[in-house]
C-alpha cells in the first residue's frame, strides 16, 4: 500500500475497512512509529503536534489533510502551499446545529426570553419582536449562512448576504460584495448573523469603522470566527446602546479568560463555541467529516482535483 493515512480523528471499524478497500494503510497516534511519520500520506484530522514533527522532516510525503473543521486559521497554510498539500475541511458537517443555535439566538431576544429567564416576580415585558420586524444580513453564503437563511425564510422577514464578490446565492433576497457595503448597506437592517471566517480580509472586520456603516442594531451574533470581532469595540457598542445585544459562541481567545470584560455584559450570551454540538453525537469528531474524505479519494488515488470541501489555500477558506 503506497498510501499511509495517520487517523488523529478517531475511525470506527467499518471505516477503517472501507480504507483498507482502497488499499490505504491506517495508523493512529498510539500506533504511527517515527519512521511511519514520513511516510503519512494523508492526515485525518489535524494535530499541531503530530504535524509539526511530520512537516520537519524534508523528505515527508503528506499530499493531503482533512481537517475536522470548518474554519482552517489555525493551520500553517503557507507551508502547505509551498508544498502543494491539499486539504478539505468540514465545512457544511455541523451546519445544521450551528444554523438552529443562530436562530435561537434571534429568538431569544427577540421574544424576551432574556428578560424572563432572571425575572422572579409577576411584571409584563411587552417589548418584543416577531421576527419579520428584524431585516437581517447573513455575512457568509456558504453552508452555514445558508441554512440559517433556509430556517429563517418561512418568518417573512427581508434576509440579505454578504460573501467576498458580491455573486447571487439562492434562498437570499439579495447578496452583497463585502468590500462595497458603504454604498449598498440595505436600510433599517436590524439582525447581523456572522458565519465569516477569519481571514486578512476579515480579521476583525466588525469594528469601529465598518459599525458606522450599519449604524445602531437591534442584535450581533458571531457563530463565524473570534478573530473577525473587536471585542474592544463590541463592548464599547453593547455599553453604549449602539448595539442593543449580542451572542457570540466564538471569541478571540478561547477558553475566555475569567476576567474577559465580555463575561460581564449583561445583554451579551457566550455559549462558548458550542453551537456544533448535538445530543446523539456530543464529541466534536461527530457528523460525517468521514464522508467528505470518502468522496474526495477516487479523485486524490487518480490524481484529479478533489471535489468536495476544497479550501483555497491563498484565501484561507
Amino acid at each position: 500500500m503506497k498510501e499511509l493515512l495517520l487517523a488523529i480523528q478517531p475511525l470506527t471499524e467499518q471505516e477503517t475497512q472501507q480504507l483498507v478497500d482502497h488499499e490505504i494503510a491506517v495508523v493512529t497516534p498510539t500506533t504511527v512509529t517515527e519512521q511511519q511519520l514520513a511516510q503519512v500520506t494523508i492526515s485525518y484530522g489535524w494535530s499541531p503536534d503530530f504535524g509539526q514533527k511530520i512537516l520537519a522532516n524534508p523528505v515527508n510525503q503528506l499530499r493531503w489533510v482533512q481537517y475536522q473543521g470548518a474554519g482552517v486559521d489555525t493551520l500553517p497554510l503557507e507551508v502547505f502551499a509551498e508544498r502543494h498539500i491539499l486539504v478539505t475541511n468540514a465545512s457544511g458537517v455541523k451546519a445544521a446545529q450551528i444554523a438552529q443555535t443562530a436562530v435561537s439566538y434571534l429568538m431569544h431576544f427577540a421574544r424576551g426570553l432574556h428578560v424572563y429567564q432572571d425575572r422572579h416576580v409577576w411584571r409584563e415585558y411587552e417589548d418584543q419582536y416577531t421576527l419579520d420586524e428584524l431585516p437581517t444580513v447573513i455575512f457568509g453564503t456558504g453552508k452555514i449562512g445558508q441554512k440559517i437563511a433556509e430556517y429563517l425564510s418561512p418568518y417573512d422577514m427581508p434576509i440579505y448576504g454578504v460573501n467576498s464578490s458580491g455573486h447571487q446565492v439562492a434562498g437570499f433576497d439579495k447578496v452583497f460584495a463585502l468590500n462595497d457595503l458603504l454604498s449598498v448597506w440595505p436600510d433599517g437592517i436590524q439582525v447581523i448573523i456572522n458565519t465569516l471566517p477569519d481571514t486578512p480580509a476579515t480579521h476583525r472586520y466588525f469594528n469601529a469603522q465598518n459599525h458606522k456603516i450599519w449604524g445602531e442594531l437591534f442584535l450581533l451574533v458571531n457563530v463565524g470566527r473570534g478573530g473577525t470581532v473587536d471585542e474592544k469595540e463590541l463592548i464599547a457598542s453593547l455599553q453604549s446602546g449602539r448595539i442593543r445585544y449580542a451572542a457570540l459562541d466564538v471569541t478571540t481567545v478561547e477558553p475566555l479568560p475569567e476576567d474577559s470584560m465580555l463575561w460581564q455584559q449583561r445583554n451579551l450570551l457566550l455559549t462558548q463555541h458550542t453551537s456544533w454540538a448535538n445530543h446523539t453525537y456530543p464529541e466534536r469528531r461527530a457528523g460525517d467529516v468521514f464522508g467528505i474524505l470518502l468522496a474526495n479519494l477516487p479523485a486524490y488515488l487518480n490524481q484529479k482535483p478533489l471535489v468536495e470541501n476544497v479550501v483555497d489555500l491563498t484565501k484561507g477558506y
